[in-house]
């Protein structure tokens, strides 16, 4: 698809105001589609049609943003369910509201995005999950976050069923480690278990590390483009040679608790 066939095109982004979402907005406004900005806090920036302050897990302001935005566009070509946020800790050292919201904005809320936005989406569009190399891979003290974007690339792949004679594509792009606000913006909640604490601290080393936000948007841009995408696409690497095709394939063919033995290596 050239850059001619996406102008005029419209696609609505959850979290858009700073990442791998403000990453993916640059990336289409360059391919000159119109871009709206769903997130919690307000971005003056050009490079969209409207920004809308909204926290997506209060289901009657998501859809006020979702009729706003149908009555200016009539309908939208691709949605993507950005928005999200981490927790760091054991399970047990974990607080019941923060279990709540994060399943609530990580999966909840995206569900009922598609569900809000779905019927305006046209034929030949795309809708495109943020998903996490812990989808297949469960990160040590970051359980609920890996439940909750395993959830979603799960509630991606039955969608994409769902809506096959539509003619629409369902994808869930998995970056591994990248360097964004994600990682300071961790809710981390720990005991006294110092290998709790070390765990946590070596994925916030990895990721400060990791693949800039704009790697992955290039790559979400090909996603975009292809007339057939994958259900779901891994990228970028977690250091010790760890790429995410790599661990793609790792998983079909290495035994569960192997994969567990290199995952303790790398982050505790």
């Amino acid at each position: 698809m050239k850059k001619k066939m996406l102008s005029g095109k419209v696609a609505v982004i959850s979290g858009a105001n700073s990442g791998i979402g403000l990453a993916i907005a640059k990336r289409l406004k360059d391919e000159n589609v119109k871009v709206y900005d769903v997130s919690r806090t307000l971005i003056e920036n050009p490079i969209f049609e409207k920004s809308f302050v909204c926290d997506i897990s209060d289901s009657v302001r998501l859809q006020e943003v979702t009729e706003e935005i149908v009555r200016a566009e009539g309908k939208i070509d691709f949605l993507f369910c950005n928005a999200g946020f981490g927790i760091g800790g054991k399970v047990e050292n974990a607080s019941l509201e923060s279990i709540d919201k994060i399943f609530s904005v990580n999966l909840a809320a995206h569900i009922k995005m598609t569900k809000l936005f779905l019927p305006y989406i046209k034929e030949g569009g795309k809708i495109i999950f943020s998903g996490s190399l812990a989808t297949i891979i469960p990160l040590p003290y970051q359980a609920c976050y890996s439940a909750s974007k395993a959830g979603i690339e799960i509630f991606s792949r039955a969608l994409a069923t769902e809506v096959r004679d539509r003619k629409i594509k369902v994808t869930t792009f998995m970056p591994c480690d990248v360097s964004t606000n994600f990682t300071a913006a961790r809710v981390v909640e720990t005991g006294e278990d110092q290998k709790e604490k070390n765990g946590i601290a070596n994925a916030e080393k990895s990721e400060r590390n990791g693949a800039t936000p704009d790697y992955i948007a290039k790559r979400v841009l090909k996603i975009v483009k292809k007339k057939n995408p994958p259900l779901r696409v891994a990228m970028g690497s977690v250091g010790f040679g760890l790429t995410g095709k790599l661990i793609s394939f790792l998983v079909r063919i290495v035994p569960t608790k192997f994969l567990n033995f290199l995952v303790r290596k790398i982050y505790i």
